[in-house]
């Protein structure tokens, strides 16, 4: 477990939420000549070890053994579906979870779904981030104001309608991180907000979704979680998002394992257990002392993840933060380590069926 004194431990990340129109191109990635499969039409999909797990994957419970493989990476100006390609391409295979962000204004942005993200949940699941922000004014939506329904109108039921017409399943979480907000409210006023928009889905007859209540996972805020928790009957997956900020932060190196146990044990430990959990933003920062220790880093990612197995789902952010934290998947070996390990059997899962079912 990370050391708590000063110095052992990196801040969170500070807001990593951008405009859409205003996301330029992703990194420029090394290039090279790869073998394209898909997660579902692996030989060895939907098993661990060659044992086949039993029974097929659920929206609200993940794949029944292992984990899926997913990414956050910024919309190109090809729009995102060109970006995800891209680097499905460069890793040889297809993400099972593309993460995107919305906000709660009446722009685009705040439309679920926007642009060419219907085009890419054909064939893979979506993770939407709602923030109770408006990007275009620099506001918010205070929670007490979402929890008296004050936005029901503008706001939550076209979205809900927009999500039940798309039809497809949906991950989707409301104001990840929220333990970092000083502007939107209490921990009771989430937990309010968080189950009225619940509740509004489920009223307007919403059923593709399963929704995701995340924290940052940075362990020395453990104490501030479980007032933000909204229960058990209206939340289906956990989520936080460990980094290893190295350099950034003036950090200690952390690999993986390191970076990621103490929150999960502490959500075992502390009741969450019953709940798959997601990393839904994780990743890395350059080692100034060793070029190829990002690589080995996420190398060592499927192997960890088999003793932790209440995480379901893993998706890599692979973006430059507000703070200059540097997480893409660049540096010697790092793209080629990172494709190898989303080549693991144990992170080669089958989505569910609604998925991937044409028409659906």
């Amino acid at each position: 477990m990370p050391q708590e004194s000063a110095g052992k431990h990196a801040v969170p990340r500070k807001s990593r939420r951008v405009l859409w129109s205003l996301v330029v191109g992703l990194a420029v990635l090394a290039t090279g000549t790869v073998v394209y499969v898909t997660s579902s039409s692996a030989p060895d999909a939907g098993a661990v070890g060659g044992r086949p797990c039993g029974s097929p994957a659920t929206l609200k419970q993940g794949p029944a053994c292992g984990a899926w493989w997913g990414i956050y990476t910024p919309p190109a100006s090809g729009g995102l579906l060109s970006s995800v390609t891209t680097l499905e391409r460069q890793v040889g295979r297809k993400f099972d979870v593309v993460f995107a962000y919305h906000d709660m204004s009446e722009t685009p942005n705040g439309q679920m779904l926007r642009d060419d993200e219907p085009q890419i949940g054909r064939d893979r699941l979506l993770l939407l981030g709602w923030e109770s922000e408006r990007w275009n004014t620099s506001d918010n939506i205070p929670w007490a104001s979402i929890a008296r329904g004050e936005a029901d109108h503008s706001v939550i039921d076209p979205q809900a309608r927009r999500i039940k017409e798309y039809g497809k399943p949906v991950l989707l979480g409301f104001d990840g991180e929220m333990e970092m907000r000083k502007d939107a409210g209490t921990p009771a006023d989430y937990v309010a907000a968080y189950r009225h928009i619940v509740d509004r889905f489920r009223t307007l007859g919403v059923t593709n979704v399963a929704w995701v209540w995340g924290v940052t996972g940075y362990y020395p805020f453990r104490h501030r979680w479980k007032p933000f928790y909204p229960g058990d009957a209206y939340v289906d997956w956990v989520s936080y998002d460990p980094y290893n900020f190295a350099r950034c932060r003036n950090a200690e190196w952390q690999d993986f394992k390191t970076t990621i146990k103490p929150t999960y044990d502490w959500f075992v430990s502390n009741g969450f257990g019953k709940k798959p959990f997601i990393l839904s933003e994780y990743g890395s920062e350059h080692n100034v002392r060793d070029d190829r220790a990002r690589g080995r880093w996420y190398a060592d990612v499927p192997d960890v993840l088999e003793d932790l197995p209440n995480i379901k789902a893993v998706v890599q952010w692979n973006a430059v933060d507000a703070d200059g934290c540097d997480f893409t998947l660049t540096g010697p070996g790092t793209l080629a380590e990172f494709g190898q390990a989303g080549k693991a059997a144990y992170v080669r899962q089958s989505l569910p069926a609604a998925v991937t079912q044409p028409g659906s």
